[in-house]
C-alpha cells in the first residue's frame, strides 16, 4: 500500500471515529491530543443537563 493510500485510509478512520463521537455529544467537547506531531488520543468530555426539580 502506498503512503498516500495509507494516509487516506487513516484519515477516513479518524473521520469516522470523530463523526461517531460528535454525533453523541449534546453538551461538551471533543479534544484531539498530539505528541510530537502525531495524533495519539481522542478525548470526549460530556456534560449532562438535569432539569430543575
Amino acid at each position: 500500500m502506498a503512503a498516500k493510500e495509507l494516509s487516506a485510509d487513516l484519515l477516513n478512520q479518524l473521520l469516522d471515529k470523530l463523526e461517531k463521537l460528535v454525533g453523541r455529544v449534546e453538551f461538551g467537547s471533543i479534544e484531539l491530543v498530539f505528541h510530537q506531531g502525531k495524533l495519539v488520543q481522542l478525548e470526549k468530555n460530556e456534560k449532562l443537563r438535569l432539569d430543575k426539580p
